[in-house]
């Protein structure tokens, strides 16, 4: 794939819209971002007010940026990258209360060629059910109770979090005037299934699905009145992409479901009269994001898939892009010369 060292590119922005450019970045070196900006009016001292940033792969912040304020300035933004290949962005938003036209044009340090490599998704399924298979949750009543216990080979703590009793005064006409407190019981894993959804447009490195099933053994939530939680499931799903040059995730996204039994209560009394369940899965969700979105976490999990991509692409591949459709993993490589490996 023959990749350009210059990219352009422009059009009118209406105010607080923003034109972004794609650059391939394939080996360390400096990004140049020129950018220019002025308004459609004829008077050349008409101001014009933008903001120029530039993107890492994958990421929501910006690495590098500066504002131009003036009438048809051109801005200059420059930015040394260093191991940092893959498709970095350059933005230019407008920031003025009138329409502006704009152009960004970027130099960057490309490379002739990317290797192309196809493998069938589950080979990336299979990494992923190594570093995931043996995670266990167990929800528990007290400060920092409840846990997720992740693989051995991640060589994590358990990450644990805390689930506080539910409570709540319910007046009539639903009750007789009465303290109600809740608390869960021991409720412990003992299922987890995986599933790698295809990329977008959006996302083209698709999601890796977590489903996470629960044992059901009688009451699980004691107190004021016994609760029984039935088809508990918990799923967490992980967008897949490229930072520094190796598959990681992004974007942890948790929900928590269940069905609910509570004697002597009718259903359509659970929420209104005490809107238990909402608390409750509010609270599973925020530990477990947490603990997914811990940086250790992340970092670990990214080693994994890099080891075990290891051994079919050797240690010396970088990945510039990761696109995962129609069941096909497609990797775009690059290679770090031996010596400069560390």
């Amino acid at each position: 794939m023959n990749i350009p060292e210059h990219v352009k590119g422009g059009r009118e922005l209406i105010p607080g819209q923003a034109f972004d450019l794609t650059v391939p970045v394939g080996r360390p070196g400096r990004i140049t971002i020129f950018a220019s900006a002025r308004r459609r009016s004829l008077h050349l001292a008409t101001p014009a007010h933008c903001r120029v940033e530039l993107y890492q792969p994958g990421s929501i912040h910006p690495v590098a940026t500066r504002e131009i304020n003036g009438a048809g300035l051109l801005c200059i933004l420059e930015f040394d990258a260093r191991n940092t290949a893959g498709l970095w962005t350059a933005r230019i938003s407008n920031i003025n209360s009138l329409p502006i036209q704009v152009t960004l044009e970027v130099s960057y340090p490309g490379i002739e060629d990317l290797q192309i490599r196809h493998f069938p998704s589950h080979f990336l399924e299979a990494i992923a059910s190594r570093l995931f298979a043996e995670t266990t949750v167990l929800l528990q009543h007290g400060r920092n109770a409840s846990a997720i216990r992740f693989a051995p080979c991640l060589g994590l703590r358990d990450a644990r979090f805390t689930i506080p009793a539910l409570e709540r005064r319910v007046s009539p006409p639903l009750l007789p005037e009465l303290q109600i407190t809740e608390q869960i019981t021991d409720i412990n894993s003992n299922s987890i299934r995986m599933r790698l959804l295809p990329g977008s447009v959006a996302n083209p490195g698709g999601t890796l699905r977590l489903e996470i099933g629960f044992e059901e053994d009688g009451e699980e939530l004691i107190g004021s009145f016994p609760i029984h939680l039935a088809r508990m499931k918990l799923l967490v799903e992980l967008d897949l992409g490229c930072a520094d040059n190796r598959i990681s995730f992004n974007n942890v996204r948790v929900t928590f479901d269940f069905d609910i039994d509570i004697q002597p209560l009718p259903v359509w009394m659970y929420n209104p009269m005490f809107d238990f369940q909402d608390r409750f899965q509010e609270a599973v969700r925020a530990g477990v994001r947490t603990a997914f979105e811990d940086v250790d976490t992340v970092e670990s999990v990214t080693l994994g898939f890099t080891r075990g991509l290891e051994t079919v692409l050797g240690n010396t591949a970088r990945i510039a892009t990761l696109q995962l459709e129609n069941g096909q993993l497609c990797l775009s490589l690059f290679r770090q010369a031996q010596s400069a490996v560390a």
